[in-house]
């Protein structure tokens, strides 16, 4: 079973990613802030992170960037509302990208996509 942490400061986002990924077999755990995050990384390494650009006082692009040098085999894709905050998602070592609003297909198939590049 694959491993996946949400992140995102608004918890309705977070239930709703929780439930869906559960509904299709994932274990799902999920964290409000960077401080909850580190904490749940102690003991909860994911295959995946759904990390927002747009983290309370922290920036999602420069978290992925950190958790790359110390995590190269986590897959992760930043999600965010304001397309531009998305631009050169490479630079800080995303995988991939999701804009706001988006459709539960879209989410599944980057998901699924990533994780299949582990089993491959």
């Amino acid at each position: 079973m694959h491993k996946i942490i949400i992140v995102d400061d608004y918890t309705d986002l977070q239930d709703f990613f929780k439930s869906l990924l559960e509904m299709n077999g994932f274990e799902v755990k999920s964290a409000g802030s960077l401080s909850e995050l580190n904490a749940l990384l102690s003991s909860f390494i994911p295959d995946l992170i759904l990390l927002d650009v747009m983290l309370g006082p922290d920036s999602g692009r420069e978290i992925c960037r950190e958790l790359k040098k110390k995590h190269k085999q986590i897959h992760i894709i930043l999600i965010s509302a304001n397309p531009k905050s998305l631009d050169e998602y490479k630079e800080c070592g995303a995988d991939d990208i999701i804009e706001k609003p988006f459709t539960i297909t879209v989410v599944l198939d980057k998901i699924k996509s990533l994780l299949a590049k582990n089993s491959s």
